[in-house]
């Protein structure tokens, strides 16, 4: 498979990083929270 590159803006290239963190941030939550669930240390609020 061949590599191809795309160039763009500073600006757009930083927000796609900070929304990577967060999605990245937000999966790892979701892990713990199934964990929680799957050991039962959720209870009904």
């Amino acid at each position: 498979m061949e590599t191809q590159m795309v160039t763009i803006p500073e600006e757009e290239y930083t927000l796609l990083k900070k929304k990577a963190k967060i999605a990245d941030d937000a999966l790892v939550q979701l892990k713990l929270s199934a964990e929680d669930v799957r050991h039962g240390r959720v209870t009904p609020f």
